[in-house]
């Protein structure tokens, strides 16, 4: 299930969604020559550094933004225009605050710092985090639940901690205490790619006598200094732990024994930190490192990240316009994943809660026995991530984007997905992947379900004398009718499903006048969603019989709740059989709705087989659809080929989505809007759809490629149409 959702990142995303979206509105600008990776940050920053990400061209972007037709059209709205003419005026009045601004601006030798900005957002912006990052995040995160979890533990295990606080911050001191050397500051850095560095350089010597003064009368007085790095200054400040006041920490109050956490007092005073600010091989660096003698590691001898094995793949868009680069390394993808040990530590926590049910040694052994053995095999099935890459490359439409995960795959091949095939040839949206639940996962879960519902018995038993009663009843009434129901899903639901491919879609192309008889009839067809599920079908028999199972034990379960209900009100009901038609080879099954309803005749949900596929839809045409075979029809470079090996898909039609609302956006402005606005108000509306269909498409695949897990996507822009007559 888990490539269902391709994966994004946020950091990408903020980065890359206005860039493509204004890139691809004008894909004729003229650009600079496309620099191979290895010229890029990629080759200057170390092969250590656990986190990597950068966004290029955003300069490119700016330029676009002003070409573009939506642009121009936001830009020309009346009220944006008086919005900038406020602005302007208070810049040049000094209103508002701005009065030190427009000063500021207005001294010569600042000047050139708006075009130097400019200037350093414009090529390559990138941020790295060097080793040891993951280590770091690992001890905080087991800080945090240290803290968190760590007064309740101790509860459960009967210490009863008077002071819940001191609890928390003694159990972090004693995590820190441990290991102190644990405790490091790795190297993050923050670059610019500038196109004149002396011009930088010299604006940045200007911020020497500013901070100096600055920090004259704090304790800082006399930190800050130029360093030479490799030849190249960096404006220091440079702290360390014994700015701390730790005589004022009363660590003391937290201790058991005297001393306990000297070591690691020792530990934090001796810790550094700089801060650096400079420019260094065409980049303009802001960065906190433990010395600035690292930061030679920028640029100088060594392997780059440009250099590692997982980066290769970057190698099939060479010579097209890179727009993003990610790597975040196998170290630190570990320190954020659940590990053996976090399964022994909830099997821990449960030992210790169920202590607290004070059951016959016997009983207890057993109980913590299951416990440790459930912990053991889901501790079995975790797998180690692996490291991950992305990278997006600028398209005549919008961008392309790969993320190559190199965590281990899970078992069994990827096959074709041909419920791609299925899906009503051009939805709306839709998501087909293909399920790893076998008949032997199910069992595994159902012998855990029964193990520990035993032991709950057990408790319940020995608890409350009452229970036993109630226990008989279960036993007797309720446990039969479980049991078949899992005898219906492991011999019949999981065999017909084996295939595994699942799939929800996404539709409008039902529409009606009047979907309901309350509803005032509309002047034209209003399409409404249609939702419907696709299922991969291996065994069409035992499917019919599985659905056929679950409703006699549906109406078996009603029958039984209604009989143990004391105070009847349960209804006698039970779900009939429903209708079932033959056409064309295909199987429809449905529930007639009644007229009374006074729901539009086409809303009919209904169940279908064909061969080698179900879908469930809420009509009878959008069920044909979907069983009928037509192939995806999305126009994107990831599916140029359906019939190979995939394990997910995802495809959004969003420029559709947009047009199905339209007629119901009229409707409603000519059911609600009074007749004097109306046409003011179908102009904006058809102003704001248009803006909001520059966003096409977008679609991903996932795959498998010499031992990493792909997902290739892509989005598709577009300008908004040219005004009539212009």
């Amino acid at each position: 299930m888990s490539a269902l959702a391709p994966r994004r990142r946020l950091s990408l995303l903020i980065v890359r969604v206005p860039a493509v979206l204004l890139l691809a509105l004008a894909p004729g600008l003229a650009r600079a020559a496309d620099p191979k990776p290895a010229e890029t940050a990629l080759g200057k920053v170390p092969a250590d550094a656990e986190f990597f990400r950068s966004a290029l061209r955003l300069g490119e972007t700016v330029e676009t933004i002003g070409q573009s037709r939506v642009w121009k059209q936001l830009w020309n709205e009346p009220e944006v225009q008086e919005l900038w003419k406020k602005a302007r005026a208070a810049y040049e009045t000094g209103d508002g605050g701005l009065a030190a601004v427009r000063q500021f601006f207005a001294d010569p030798a600042n000047k050139d710092l708006p075009g130097l900005a400019a200037d350093a957002l414009s090529h390559e912006v990138f941020v790295y985090a060097g080793s040891g990052t993951g280590d770091l995040i690992a001890l905080f995160q087991e800080l945090a639940g240290g803290a968190r979890y760590g007064p309740a533990f101790q509860k459960l295990l009967g210490d009863n901690p008077d002071d819940p606080t001191r609890t928390r911050v003694r159990i972090v001191l004693q995590s820190l205490a441990e290991k102190p050397e644990r405790l490091k500051v790795p190297d993050l850095v923050i670059g610019f790619k500038v196109s004149d560095p002396a011009k930088v350089s010299a604006q940045l010597k200007r911020i020497d006598p500013l901070l100096a003064d600055a920090l004259k009368d704090t304790p800082l007085k006399g930190r800050s200094e130029r360093v030479k790095v490799d030849g190249d200054e960096f404006l220091v400040l440079k702290l360390d732990g014994s700015l701390v006041p730790w005589d004022k920490v009363p660590l003391e109050m937290f201790e058991d024994k005297p001393g306990e956490f000297a070591p690691l007092t020792k530990h934090l005073k001796e810790m550094k930190l700089t801060v650096a600010v400079g420019v260094r091989q065409g980049y303009l660096l802001v960065a906190i490192t433990e010395s600035v003698d690292r930061l030679a590691k920028f640029g100088g001898a060594g392997p780059k990240v440009a250099g590692r094995p997982e980066l290769k793949p970057l190698e099939k868009v060479a010579g097209r316009p890179l727009t993003a680069v990610g790597y975040t390394s196998q170290a630190l993808r570990a320190a954020t994943a659940t590990t053996p040990e976090d399964i022994t530590g909830w099997a821990d926590l449960a030992k210790a809660a169920a202590q607290k049910a004070d059951l016959p040694d016997a009983d207890q052994k057993a109980l913590e026995k299951d416990i440790d053995a459930l912990a053991q095999a889901i501790a079995r099935g975790l797998t180690k991530p692996g490291a991950a890459v992305n990278f997006s490359v600028r398209t005549a439409r919008g961008w392309e984007t790969f993320d190559y995960d190199y965590t281990t795959p899970g078992p069994g091949e990827p096959r074709p997905l041909t419920l791609l095939n299925h899906l009503g040839g051009d939805p709306l949206l839709a998501a087909v992947w293909r399920s790893g639940t076998t008949v032997e996962d199910y069992r595994a879960f159902a012998k855990w379900v029964a193990v520990f519902a035993g032991h709950a018995e057990t408790i319940a038993l020995a608890k409350v004398p009452d229970a036993e009663e109630t226990i008989k009843t279960v036993r007797k009434e309720v446990v039969p009718l479980v049991k078949q129901l899992g005898d219906v899903t492991e011999k019949l639901w999981l065999p017909a499903l084996a295939d595994g491919q699942e799939g929800v879609v996404l539709d409008a192309k039902w529409a009606s006048k009047r979907w309901h008889a309350s509803l005032p009839e509309a002047d034209r067809e209003l399409p409404l969603p249609e939702l419907g599920v696709v299922l991969g079908v291996s065994d069409p028999a035992k499917l019919g019989q599985a659905l056929e199972g679950y409703r006699v034990l549906a109406n078996k379960m009603i029958a039984k709740a209604r009989e143990l209900d004391p105070s009847g009100k349960i209804p006698a009901f039970e779900i009939p059989k429903p209708r079932v038609e033959q056409k064309g080879g295909r199987t429809f099954a449905y529930y007639p709705i009644p007229e009374e309803w006074g729901i539009d005749r086409q809303f009919r949900p209904t169940g279908g087989l064909s061969g080698k596929v179900a879908a469930l839809t809420l009509s009878r045409e959008h069920t044909e659809r979907l069983l009928a075979e037509s192939p995806l029809q999305t126009g994107l470079a990831p599916f140029a080929d359906l019939k190979r090996p995939l394990e997910s898909a995802f495809y959004v039609n969003w420029a559709g989505v947009v047009e199905a609302t339209g007629p119901w956006v009229g409707y409603l402005i000519r059911s609600v809007v009074p007749e004097d606005k109306r046409e003011k108000a179908e102009r904006v509306a058809v102003k704001v759809m248009g803006v909001l269909k520059v966003f096409r498409s977008y679609g991903s695949v996932t795959y498998r490629e010499g031992g990493a897990t792909v997902t290739h996507s892509e989005a598709v822009f577009g300008d908004i149409e040219p005004e009539a007559g212009k």
